[in-house]
């Protein structure tokens, strides 16, 4: 009788050993994906009445910061030339001046400045996107995703919409 009540114990203890091992597990997991974030500090916001009537027709990439190669910085521009919108039918002629302030070791972080200009001077835009990503748990290329998620908030804010809801799940 009491063998059978050790039995059983011993039992059960290494299935709550392995249930307390994947919660812990499952906590690391959520709390690494959560520290990535990305935030935008508008000092002249996009008018949205300009929205869609800009023609990007040059983008213009310049760093201060020397972990940055020349390929980054063409990656850059490339990301952020394919998510802008061009308007059919012309639209004023305007540059994007990126200049990257800012980067961590590995990719856990990158700061660029944007400004929108026209050929006459006219600023139509300038905001700053702040990246944080967290390279404990980070993806196999970690520059190529901060670089495309400054990418994607650069073209948000020159879209004159809000950034995107934050990502849900089902349980």
């Amino acid at each position: 009788d009491v063998s059978c009540a050790e039995s059983a114990a011993g039992g059960v203890r290494p299935m709550r050993t392995i249930a307390i091992l994947y919660l812990t597990v499952v906590v690391v997991l959520l709390a690494s994906c959560g520290t990535a974030g990305t935030t935008v500090v508008s000092r002249q916001r996009l008018d949205s009445d300009a929205a869609g009537k800009l023609a990007f027709e040059r983008i213009v990439v310049t760093s201060s910061v020397r972990q940055l190669t020349q390929a980054d910085l063409d990656q850059l521009r490339d990301a952020v030339l394919a998510r802008v919108p061009q308007p059919v039918d012309g639209g004023v002629p305007v540059t994007i001046q990126l200049a990257v302030t800012d980067y961590g070791t590995g990719g856990s972080k990158m700061i660029v400045s944007v400004r929108v200009i026209d050929a006459a001077r006219k600023l139509y835009a300038e905001f700053s996107v702040h990246q944080t990503a967290n390279t404990l748990m980070g993806t196999i290329d970690q520059r190529s995703s901060v670089i495309n998620a400054v990418a994607d908030a650069v073209a948000r804010s020159l879209m004159a919409i809000p950034a995107a809801p934050p990502a849900t799940m089902d349980a």
